[in-house]
């Protein structure tokens, strides 16, 4: 190619090169803002001058963030020492500090790439010569380094668990935490969610959360599972053990240390969610309404109890008004009867008074059927004796026959009535006096029988008939074989004895008896037991005596019905059997309950046991 001169005012300023072909590549950041430009020849109206205005002001924008975090970037890498590569910030150092965690893996791939463009030691050296090459090998090592942790995934995660910007601070329990509660705490939790291994992780909310919201928030929070694992702070390296056993003492020791940090971490989230959990201004609100909650529950329960207990009381006075209706019916019904009965027996004694005023008349009229004062006082007194034993019928009968007949066979008439008269009456006093010496010989047959039956004996007595009740095959006779094996004297009684025995306590108050007995039983009791503290001492002790006594008070028929039917309720596999039983008897302790139950076992064996001896003997 020729040479041409240029020629100013006839001077040669320089010789034109000659030309070289050479490729050019669009890319970079100003062929990126050159493509944003409108061109000369386009037209646009003034939204879209506008909107590519407001474009290319954010990209200006982001690129000024970018440039400034590159300057960072560049002051920090002048400061660091590859050796002290755990201190250093690889977020940093790639220039990716201000989002950290959040950025991804094609963002720290783009960032690593820029960096090696721009701080590659051939390229360095190219440019600035050979000055500070062990600086820019040293900035190179430590983007490496930063580019191998955090393209790692599980590199990243150990780094990103000990990141050093992050606040481990908790909020503490004070009133400003209270007030300021939101406001202090929220930006706190928000901070942690990233290391739960669940995901979503609840939001705090704000005071118009639900009962259900907090709840759901708490009980995530109590048992948050993280992800930190501490193995980036292992102050032992095992790539530099010497041997196996060296590499497993450093394995050991990381691996405490990693729990001790873990446990540390989790004691540091139960800190926070307790103190959030004291803070919480709903938590407290949410108690109150489940306190009124409860309070109206148990008002509506008390009402209902009292509307209850009113609707059976009103039941109940309704039942006893009927029954006092019925009881007053039942007064008059009775009333009006015996009304009846005592009109009916005043006119029957009006008629008698009748009937034997007309007897006597007509036995007057005929002078009693005598000649003589004598013969008259005796037929007054057969009159009288016929007006006292014969009946209304029977005077009826004997007017009207007498009132028909003459003065002699009303005579015979008379004779005769006299005469069955007599022979009622001879005959009512033959048998009074028959009855009245078997009574004698009865009462004397049984007071010979009492005499030789002592106060031991009679105790077993009132028992064996309370064992064998009415209705018991051969009664007598099993009463009389439980005396025979439980008494202590080696007296046989055989049934006509017991039965005699029992029909004397009868007539006495069989009741009477049986209270007799009860309080006669520490007579016995002392006299088998403290024989032998009287004979050294003189005498028993007074309190011992009394406690005995009294707790040896007779079961009444309503104490025993209710200690069977806790018998049946509580069985022996019930827990705290006796005191629930003693619970349902009023007055009566465990002890006392517990004993009755004894004796009561003693008393059906010894049944079976001479029931079983009758048995075989029949």
């Amino acid at each position: 190619m020729a040479t041409s001169i240029l020629r100013y005012e006839s001077q040669v300023i320089s010789l034109v090169s000659p030309p070289v072909l050479k490729s050019v590549e669009p890319v970079g950041k100003w062929f990126e803002i050159c493509w944003h430009r409108p061109e000369e020849h386009e037209v646009y109206n003034g939204e879209s001058h506008n909107a590519i205005i407001d474009e290319n002001n954010c990209y200006d924008d982001r690129q000024l963030d970018d440039q400034q975090e590159d300057e960072i970037s560049e002051v920090y890498l002048q400061s660091l020492d590859p050796k002290e590569w755990k201190s250093q910030d690889h977020y940093a150092v790639l220039g990716l500090k201000s989002i950290r965690f959040r950025a991804d893996e094609e963002q720290i791939k783009r960032k690593y790439k820029q960096m090696v463009l721009k701080y590659h030691p051939d390229k360095s050296t190219r440019e600035q010569g050979c000055q500070n090459i062990e600086a820019v090998e040293s900035m190179f090592t430590c983007i490496t380094k930063a580019y191998e942790i955090l393209g790692n995934s599980q590199k990243r995660k150990a780094y990103d668990s000990v990141d050093p910007l992050f606040d481990e601070d908790v909020p503490s329990v004070c009133s400003d935490s209270k007030k300021n509660f939101f406001k202090l705490f929220d930006p706190t939790f928000q901070s942690n969610a990233r290391f739960s291994v669940v995901q979503p992780v609840p939001l705090l909310g704000d005071e118009s959360s639900n009962y259900q919201d907090v709840e759901d928030f708490y009980n995530f929070w109590y048992n948050f599972e993280s992800w930190r694992e501490f193995s980036y702070l292992d102050e032992e390296d095992r790539d530099k053990a010497e041997n196996r056993e060296e590499r497993r003492w450093m394995e050991k020791q990381n691996k405490a240390a990693r729990q001790k940090r873990k446990k540390e971490d989790n004691m540091r989230i139960r800190q926070l969610v307790d103190n959030a959990y004291c803070c919480d201004p709903r938590i407290k609100k949410f108690k109150e309404e489940q306190k009124e909650k409860k309070a109206a529950l148990k008002k509506a329960k008390i009402q209902a109890a009292k509307a209850e207990r009113e609707e059976r009381e009103r039941i109940l006075q309704m039942e006893l008004d009927k029954e006092q209706k019925q009881r007053e019916i039942l007064e008059k019904e009775e009333k009006d009867k015996a009304d009846k009965i005592k009109r009916e027996r005043e006119e029957l004694k009006k008629m008698l008074r009748k009937e034997r005023k007309i007897l006597r008349e007509i036995c007057k009229r005929h002078n009693y059927f005598a000649t003589t004062d004598d013969e008259r006082v005796k037929g007054m007194e057969e009159v009288e004796s016929l007006c006292i034993n014969l009946t209304l019928d029977q005077l009826k009968l004997l007017n009207d026959d007498m009132n028909k007949g003459n003065p002699e066979s009303n005579q015979a008439l008379f004779r005769n009535h006299i005469q069955d008269v007599m022979v009622k009456l001879q005959q009512i006093q033959l048998d009074d006096k028959r009855n009245q010496d078997q009574s004698t010989k009865t009462e004397n047959i049984d007071e010979d029988s009492c005499r030789s039956w002592k106060d031991e004996e009679e105790q077993l007595l009132v028992k064996a008939v309370k064992v064998f009740p009415p209705g018991t095959v051969n009664r007598w006779e099993c009463i009389a074989s439980f005396l025979k094996v439980h008494g202590s004297e080696s007296i046989e009684r055989n049934s006509k004895e017991v039965i005699a025995k029992v029909k004397a306590m009868q007539r006495e108050g069989f009741d009477a008896r049986k209270v007799k007995a009860n309080k006669d039983a520490y007579s016995s009791f002392s006299k088998s037991h403290f024989k032998d503290l009287k004979t050294s001492s003189g005498d028993s002790p007074p309190n011992q005596e009394n406690n005995v006594t009294e707790d040896q008070k007779p079961w009444t028929a309503q104490e025993q019905k209710l200690l069977e039917k806790a018998l049946k309720t509580y069985p022996s596999s019930v827990p705290e059997r006796w005191d629930r039983i003693a619970a349902v008897i009023p007055g009566r302790t465990k002890k006392e309950c517990l004993k009755r139950y004894k004796e009561l076992a003693s008393l059906v064996k010894a049944k079976r046991a001479v029931v079983g001896t009758v048995n075989s003997k029949n």
